[in-house]
């Protein structure tokens, strides 16, 4: 008896050395309850790591706005003076705001505007438009409307793909790239895509100028003919036999062949058309920027190798607050499958 009493005073005595933590531990140590919490807990896991959005950064609020206002004709000096001090001045008036940035060029001005961290993305724009046409009054003449475009950490590309080719210029290339991003973008909680590199097509007229000399004809007449042949209005409507027409007078210019045979002016009677005085160029628009691409020796396939191959790059976003690893996957799949059928077997 003085035996058992021993032992009850000494677990007494544990118990109490213990405290409320090790005793609920002791009493989870032997329960048949234990096991069947672990595995919970461990299915609770398991779903939330397959639902929970993955991406490369965290997911805090830092509004940022950038603000471009375009000066013609003003040199750097002036718009700094007349656009980007003033702004800058009124954009760090809106509370909230935590730094405010400015780049300055000839012709041109452009702000960015950084909030503190948490504030509400949708009423820092609002706050930024408030605080501008509250200021309209204060824009010098000249000066263009500010135009306002808000970045966030999902405007960056989750997936970007080059597309290159040694036999493809880099103007088709970007016609391409524009046709497969048209199709990945059907992808579902795809966001914003761009494509980098590649010149666009357009038609270019290179005027000589002794012709213009020789046929009496200026530049500003040139311009003009050119403005207004490129234009479609609407005339009215006719209503015949119950049914009703629209009438529109001009047509949009197309190609290059309608172009050269506009006619600029009269010489000796006779009329005088844009190709007697200028060349007309349909293609690729002049070479402002370069794209290449180029294999190295840790390039994955051995047979291939490219020495400044025409390339382009299709850069995708994925839409807010989806889960961009699985936005990632559904882009590379639907691009396996516009190979050989969209894309051609000599772009890579």
């Amino acid at each position: 008896m003085s035996e058992q009493n021993k032992n009850n005073h000494s677990e007494e005595e544990l118990s109490t050395e213990l405290g409320i933590a090790g005793r609920i531990t002791k009493q989870f140590i032997n329960s048949p309850v234990t096991p069947l919490l672990m595995m919970a807990f461990l299915a609770i896991g398991l779903l939330g790591l397959a639902f929970t959005p993955r991406q490369e950064d965290p997911k805090i609020s830092v509004p940022m706005v950038d603000i471009f206002v375009q000066y013609p004709g003003a040199s750097a000096k002036q718009v700094t003076s007349l656009v980007t001090d003033p702004l800058s001045r009124i954009m760090s008036e809106i509370p909230g705001v935590r730094h405010v940035y400015s780049a300055t060029q000839r012709g041109g001005s452009a702000i960015t505007v950084r909030f503190e961290v948490g504030q509400n993305e949708g009423e820092s724009i609002v706050k930024v438009h408030d605080k501008i046409q509250s200021n309209l009054d204060l824009i010098p003449p000249g000066v263009s409307m500010p135009l306002v475009k808000p970045v966030s950490i999902d405007d960056v590309p989750t997936v970007t793909i080059t597309l290159w080719s040694e036999d493809v210029d880099d103007g088709n290339l970007r016609t391409l790239a524009f046709d497969v991003l048209q199709r990945l973008e059907e992808v579902p909680d795809t966001g914003k895509g761009f494509v980098v590199g590649g010149r666009t097509e357009q038609i270019r007229i290179e005027v000589m100028p002794a012709r213009l000399t020789g046929y009496d004809i200026t530049l500003a007449q040139i311009a003009q003919t050119i403005k207004t042949a490129n234009a479609e209005m609407a005339a009215g409507n006719i209503e015949s036999g119950g049914t009703a027409y629209s009438v529109y007078t001009g047509s949009f210019l197309t190609n290059a062949r309608e172009i050269s045979r506009l006619v600029v002016g009269v010489k000796n009677g006779s009329p005088v058309y844009l190709r007697d005085v200028a060349k007309i160029i349909d293609g690729p628009e002049e070479t402002k920027r370069y794209a290449a691409f180029y294999t190295g020796k840790s390039y994955e396939d051995k047979d291939v190798t490219a020495d400044s191959a025409a390339a382009v790059t299709i850069a995708i976003a994925k839409k807010v607050g989806s889960n961009g690893v699985s936005v990632s996957k559904a882009l590379l799949k639907r691009l396996e499958g516009l190979k050989g059928n969209l894309i051609p077997d000599n772009v890579k």
